[in-house]
């Protein structure tokens, strides 16, 4: 498994923005962009389950769509059995959501 994976996976999942948050939050927001835009396709499922776990329930500073278009990358990579799978290991039941939406539109 690639560094970045291994440092997102380190870091969790990412937590929800909030009103409340303050400035110590910019450091964590650069780290999982940074990571994120450094991970080249494609990934394997091993590194899709880790990226899958770090949805945050709602939103964290747009970098979930990142997120998301790392994990719609495995689609038609791997069998339809094991990306349902892979969703279904999703924590947010919102991005769970739009995850299966986006697949059966597909």
């Amino acid at each position: 498994m690639r560094t970045e994976i291994l440092k997102l996976k380190e870091i969790g999942r990412m937590p929800n923005e909030s009103l409340d948050d303050n400035e110590s939050i910019d450091s964590l927001i650069r780290d999982y962009d940074d990571l994120l835009s450094s991970i080249e396709l494609p990934l394997s499922y091993e590194e899709g389950k880790v990226l899958v776990s770090l949805f945050p329930e709602e939103a964290f500073y747009d970098l979930q769509w990142d997120l998301l278009k790392l994990v719609e990358s495995l689609y038609g990579k791997i069998t339809n059995d094991e990306y349902l799978s892979l969703i279904q290991e999703c924590p947010s039941k919102e991005w769970k959501e739009a995850l299966l939406t986006r697949f059966y539109n597909a």
